[in-house]
């Protein structure tokens, strides 16, 4: 996880320090089985996605809900870089 930390690193410098923290935490947290950086940026979304549907309708949960959608939006940046061929795919 630690290329993914540090490719996310670079594109979170204008987020906003808590939306930035709960990625960063989800990424650090979290212990995907997928093998591209990609994959798992998608994996750790759909977990974050999960948490946020089970979550109370609040503060916390919506972070958490904007966290997952800003990991969907970087897959699709980091397919665009790395794989454009599979963009159709997302």
């Amino acid at each position: 996880m630690t290329d993914l930390s540090g490719w996310l690193d670079k594109r979170l410098g204008d987020a906003p320090p808590s939306l930035r923290t709960r990625i960063l935490h989800a990424i650090r947290s979290a212990h995907t089985s997928e093998s591209s950086l990609r994959e798992a940026l998608e994996e750790v979304a759909r977990g974050l996605l999960d948490e946020a549907k089970s979550g109370p309708p609040n503060h916390d949960t919506a972070l958490t809900l904007l966290a997952a959608d800003a990991l969907i939006t970087y897959s699709c940046e980091l397919a665009a870089e790395t794989e454009p061929q599979t963009l159709a795919e997302l």
